[in-house]
Order: structure tokens, then C-alpha cells, then sequence
């Protein structure tokens, strides 16, 4: 067999995977302390803003909102709180603890408006027919959703006329921000020992700009460093050829990566060198295309990096374990399209994340 073809069968089978890893998915989060959710929430706010998002939905009172898969509640709350007392938030989770916690935290702040509703972890439950909604919130739940197309097919019954569907969705491979950078000494005295031992072999270091090697070399290991890194980051991120430092005659180095990875990492030069984008300049390559050489390229930074990286951060994005990584947006705008949906508005609400309006199509 062929290394193309290898490369193609290992691809393929990771998406006649995917349902199984999204029913992985909420089995694993149904599972989790809601301890574990309260912190994961309040990380992702530093990303996604929820107040500052649900702003700009221009939320009136008297409105029905629902929140599928509320979680710890922050954005349930948030609705409750512009709602006024008027109108009705329903928070649903498959998870009782979730429940609980929604319920008895809405009493404490007097949301009253707010109602905690456990449903089933398969498909659309029954309770969702009883209401009418002027708008469904979803945040980070998306991946975990089984038979998408049929889901939100039921879910559009149940819309007032000018509803809006919101989905916050994580930015699989997005390029690095200034927080991700957790251990500038310990990555710059790496980078130095390994050029030391390897010249001319260490291609982060050959790719770093001039300015960034002369903050290096004069001891800089603040903000102005951190920026210079990122900005060089992004660029070798970006960079279509920047695969060639590690792989010669049609292999990458030994050792480079595990047998996924490099199976992974196959697939993604072929797809590239057989759309011609290897030898396209980065400013003619699309946005699609783009992501496939910033998936390739960060697979390089996190094998030789990760330890350097944030690990409570959106920087590393592996192991592929995490489901956010099973769906894409590209997915996400298929299936809704078959669903009777078009979109609205995309609005970027950070490095990490962004947040799709979706209306029912008329």
C-alpha cells in the first residue's frame, strides 16, 4: 500500500469516527464535577466575552431565550439579568449536578425568570416543543450533537418569526495569542541549546526575524519579546513551505511525531501539494486552505513546544481528544444549510472563538 493511500484510509477513518467521538464526548463531559465546569466556563469568558456578546444580540424584555447545554450557567444568567424579571431563560443540560447547581444559583440571585430543565443526552428532547423561543444560544455544544441536520430540523419548528440561532464555536486552529506563551526562559534557553547543538538545523530559530534574535540576544524576556515571537510565530504558522524544514525525500524526520500525527500530517501534505497551495504565496492562499497549513504547521510548535505553551490556555489544541476538534465551522454551515438555516452574521469575538447568528431561511 502506498503512503498517499495510507495516509487517505487513516483520514477517513477518523471521520467515520466522528459520531462515536461526539457520543464520547457528552458522555465524558456528563461525567465532569460541576466544579470542572465552573472553572472551564470562566476561561473561556476571557475569550469569548459572554456579556459583550449577548450585548450585541440586543436582548429585549419579554423574550424567550433557551440555552442548550448551559453548563455552570454564566450565559443562562446573563440573559435572566437583561430579561429584567420579564420573559423566560431555559437552561438545559443532560447532567443533574448541572441542573442543580443552574437551579440553586438562579434562586440565590434572585433570577426568577430562569429555569434549570434536565433533558436527554440523545437528540431532541420533548421538552423543547413546549415553548416558542426568540432565541437558542448554544456554546461549545455544537460538536457534541448527533445527527445534526435532523436536530435542528425539529428545533426550527419550535422559532417566533425573526428567531435567531447562536452558536460560539471554538476556532480549531487559530493563530497564537500572547497568553499562550507560558515560559518565554525556558523556550528561549531550549531554542539557544538546540541551536548550540543543531546550526543551521533549527528551523524556529532560522525563522525568527531579525529584531526578535536581537531582543534574544540582549536579554529581553518581557512583553516586547513575547510580542516579537508571536508576530514570528503567526508567520511560520502561515507559511505554506514551512513544512520542508522537516521533511526531506518524501518523509518527515524520525521521531518527529507519533504514528497518528505523522499519518495526519501525510494526509495534510498531500491535500496541500495536490491543490497547488504548497507553492501559492501567502496572500493568494484562501481561508480554507489557510486552515490546513496553520493545522500542518502547528503540529510542528506543539510536538517541540507544547511544554513552553499555556496548558490552561486555547494554545494547545492536542491531543485531538478534545471534540471541539471533530466539527468545523465549514461542517457547522453544511449541515445547518440542509437544516432550513442561512447565516446571519459571523462575529469574531476573539482569537480562539467566534459566534455565528443563524436564521431560519424563509
Amino acid at each position: 500500500m502506498t503512503k498517499k493511500l495510507s495516509s487517505v484510509l487513516v483520514f477517513l477513518l477518523l471521520i467515520s469516527l466522528v459520531p462515536i467521538l461526539s457520543t464520547q464526548a457528552r458522555l465524558r463531559l456528563s461525567d465532569r464535577p460541576i466544579e470542572h465546569s465552573i472553572k472551564i466556563q470562566n476561561i473561556r469568558d476571557k475569550h469569548i466575552k459572554f456579556e459583550s456578546l449577548i450585548n450585541a444580540l440586543g436582548i429585549t424584555e419579554g423574550m424567550t431565550i433557551l440555552d442548550i447545554g448551559a453548563s455552570a450557567g454564566l450565559a443562562s444568567f446573563i440573559f435572566a439579568e437583561k430579561l429584567h424579571g420579564t420573559g423566560e431563560v431555559f437552561a438545559t443540560e443532560v447532567r443533574p449536578e448541572a441542573v442543580d447547581y443552574v437551579a440553586s444559583e438562579s434562586q440565590k440571585r434572585g433570577l426568577f425568570n430562569l429555569h434549570s430543565v434536565l433533558v436527554k443526552i440523545d437528540g431532541l428532547d420533548d421538552f423543547y416543543g413546549k415553548h416558542r423561543y426568540d432565541v437558542v444560544f448554544l456554546s461549545n455544544v455544537y460538536h457534541c450533537l448527533d445527527n445534526r441536520i435532523e436536530y435542528f430540523s425539529k428545533l426550527r419548528q419550535f422559532l417566533r418569526p425573526n428567531a435567531r440561532l447562536v452558536i460560539v464555536m471554538y476556532n480549531q486552529f487559530p493563530l497564537f495569542a500572547v497568553d499562550d506563551l507560558h515560559d518565554v526562559n525556558g523556550w528561549v534557553a531550549s531554542m539557544i541549546a538546540t541551536q548550540s547543538t543543531e546550526i543551521g538545523n533549527n528551523p524556529f530559530f532560522e525563522e525568527l526575524s531579525t529584531a526578535t534574535r536581537q531582543l534574544i540576544g540582549a536579554g529581553d524576556r518581557g512583553d516586547a519579546l513575547r510580542s516579537a515571537l508571536v508576530e514570528d510565530f503567526n508567520r511560520m504558522l502561515k507559511n505554506p513551505q514551512f513544512y520542508k524544514h522537516f521533511y526531506t525525500n518524501s518523509y518527515f524526520r524520525e521521531n518527529l511525531f507519533t504514528p497518528p500525527e505523522r499519518s495526519f500530517a501525510n494526509y495534510l501534505v498531500m491535500m496541500l501539494q495536490e491543490g497547488g497551495v504548497i507553492e501559492k504565496h501567502v496572500e493568494q492562499i484562501d481561508a480554507k486552505e489557510m486552515r490546513s497549513v496553520i493545522k500542518l504547521n502547528r503540529l510542528f510548535f506543539v510536538v517541540q513546544f507544547g511544554k513552553y505553551l499555556e496548558k490552561e490556555g486555547m494554545g494547545v489544541f492536542f491531543p485531538p481528544a478534545d471534540a471541539n476538534r471533530q466539527t468545523s465551522k465549514y461542517v457547522m454551515f453544511r449541515e445547518l444549510d440542509a437544516a432550513g438555516y442561512k447565516l446571519d452574521k459571523e462575529i469574531n469575538l476573539s482569537t480562539y472563538y467566534d459566534a455565528m447568528i443563524m436564521v431560519p431561511k424563509p
